[in-house]
This record gives C-alpha cells, structure tokens and sequence, in this order.
C-alpha cells in the first residue's frame, strides 16, 4: 500500500495539467488515507491500553522500536503536510519539499530497520564457539 501511495505520488507531478492528474490524486490520497487510519488505531489503542504489555524485547531489538515510533510519527505527519501541499501557492513550495522529505525519511528509516533486523537476526544464528 505504501508503494502504491508512493507511485501515485510521483505520477502527480508528471500527468500535471492532464485528466490523469486527477487519477493519480485519488489513488494517491486513498491508500494514504488507510494508511493514516490504521498507524491512528493502533498508536490510540496502544497508549490507551496500559495494562498490555509487549513482551521484553532482545537487546538488538531497541533500534526496532525507536524506528517504529519514528514511522507512527512520520505517517501521522504525511497527511497533515499532504493537505497543505494542495494548498500551497508559495513560489518554492516548501510545504512540498517538507511532504517529500519526510516520506523520503521514512524509507531511510525502513532500509535501517531491514538492516537492523538482518545484522540481528545473522548475530542470533552465528554463535562463537
């Protein structure tokens, strides 16, 4: 769903001033939108719910959850940039290049955690001897 958003997003500025434009908007908006609504409920029923508790994580697993607080706050983030991009009239568009740059920071902090995850998982499974 994210890379559909992120396709869409791109053909926007390509199809500009053609009826795909139009196209390209709601298939962008719409998986933006579910996306939002899901990171929402679950960070709402996260902090609402104390008496779950995750379970203990691994010590190579803190980059995980600091990276995915990072991604609730950057997806909760985008729309709200993402309605003043359609907004902004400014001649440099910085309401652009914000909505832009926190996308592009989301995928950087996703190839971290892949990365992370990978060096985790190949520590646990190559013990010393």
């Amino acid at each position: 769903m994210l890379l559909i958003t992120w396709f869409c997003g791109n053909a926007i500025k390509t199809e500009a001033g053609s009826p795909f434009a139009a196209l390209y908007y709601v298939l962008h908006i719409f998986p933006g939108s579910i996306i939002f609504i899901l990171i929402l409920v679950e960070w709402l029923a996260k902090n609402q719910s104390k008496l779950v508790r995750p379970p203990e994580m691994q010590k190579h697993l803190w980059i995980n959850r600091i990276l995915h607080r990072g991604y609730y706050l950057i997806l909760m983030a985008l729309p709200l940039t993402g309605i003043i991009v359609f907004f902004d009239f400014m001649e440099n568009r910085p309401f652009y290049l914000l909505h832009s740059a926190l996308f592009n920071l989301l995928l950087v902090l996703i190839m971290v955690n892949l990365i992370s995850m990978i060096i985790g998982k190949l520590k646990v499974k190559v013990k010393p001897l």
